[in-house]
């Protein structure tokens, strides 16, 4: 009986899957969504359009990056932005960023204008109503961080996926559990808006993407109400009313 390697049984949609993942490539998590593993901790997402053709890429910008985002280029991929959620995802890059476009076939770079000091390149503005955010039916929803802006990611596919970026502290997969908890921005004022943003923050979603640390699949709809209202406590108040 032919024997069957532990990580073809093991699901996508678990913190195993992505740990055992080979680095520097986009690993298929979910229909029409990847991930890629990079350095220090840092994990970057591919969306793929319904047209199988076009993607959309976030947070693919730290070593570790640069193979996997040529790959999809070679194998018949346009990408069609690069979206950064933080500062630091822009700043501490595997290359200058005129490179990460030039790598991804020419693609424009979006992140919140408080985050790019960056004369060399025109990065473009997350706020700005664009077709390629409608294409690929994503919000985005401002952040406070503790460096500059952080604009947290939703998309409709797949019923519903965060990408928080740096806004969530998860647990390391070499780690017991699978907590997520909220970001400590250093400032008491911040840390009081970023709950406030949580709290409020009033979209049905199935999965939970982070920047560092175990996603969460599959949730129900009080999982994901009891995940926000966590977020969203500041101890003032409690949790939104509204949940």
């Amino acid at each position: 009986m032919k024997s069957v390697d532990k990580k073809e049984v093991i699901s996508s949609q678990s913190a195993e899957f992505i740990q055992q993942a080979e680095a520097g490539k986009f690993h298929k998590m979910i229909p029409d969504t990847f991930i890629i593993k990079m350095e220090n901790g840092a994990q970057g997402y591919a969306i793929r359009h319904l047209n199988r053709q076009d993607m959309l890429l976030i947070d693919t910008t730290a070593q570790g990056a640069k193979e996997g985002i040529k790959h999809l280029v070679e194998e018949g991929y346009k990408i069609k932005g690069i979206l950064v959620t933080h500062k630091d995802a822009l700043q501490k890059t595997y290359a200058p960023l005129k490179e990460i476009s030039e790598d991804a076939g020419g693609a424009p770079i979006f992140s919140h204008p408080v985050n790019n000091a960056n004369l060399d390149f025109n990065v473009r503005d997350i706020n700005s109503k664009n077709d390629i955010f409608k294409h690929f039916s994503i919000k985005l929803t401002d952040f406070p961080s503790k460096t500059g802006e952080t604009a947290v990611i939703y998309s409709e596919i797949n019923e519903g996926m965060i990408f928080a970026g740096n806004t969530v502290e998860a647990t390391p997969y070499d780690a017991e559990g699978d907590d997520i908890k909220r970001a400590d921005t250093g400032s008491e004022n911040k840390n009081r808006g970023m709950g406030e943003t949580w709290r409020t923050y009033m979209k049905e979603f199935r999965y939970f993407f982070p920047y560092k640390g175990k996603p969460k699949f599959n949730l129900s709809e009080g999982q994901q109400k009891d995940l926000i209202v966590k977020l969203g406590n500041t101890g003032e108040g409690g949790n939104n009313p509204n949940l």
